[in-house]
């Protein structure tokens, strides 16, 4: 998984205001939902984000086109309210890179 402001892939972010001691099985319950859709058409790849206190949980996904996307979504769209069970909000929205920060690294 990569970014890149080219355009090549769209990129879905999507957060989810949680508790502390909801996270895990928020993060637990996006895992099991991943793996058994990583196979769709046009899928590129998912990263998982939380936050360090607890409240929140950040989808990060790659899809090769919007078409691909919301043909995912026609598939798949009513499986999105198991994870309401885990979040008070869930705000998805699709992004554009408008910049990219990549300095050169000494390794």
């Amino acid at each position: 998984m990569y970014i890149s402001k080219e355009g090549e892939l769209i990129t879905l972010i999507n957060v989810f205001d949680t508790t502390p001691e909801q996270q895990q099985a928020l993060i637990n319950l996006w895992i099991r939902f991943t793996e058994e859709v990583r196979d769709e058409p046009g899928y590129v790849g998912t990263a998982l984000h939380k936050s360090t206190d607890g409240t929140r949980v950040i989808n990060y996904a790659h899809w090769r086109s919007q078409a691909d996307f919301d043909a995912f979504l026609k598939r798949h769209g009513a499986d999105f309210a198991q994870f309401g069970q885990y979040a008070s909000n869930i705000d998805p929205h699709i992004y554009d890179v408008v910049y990219l920060d990549e300095p050169a690294r000494n390794e």
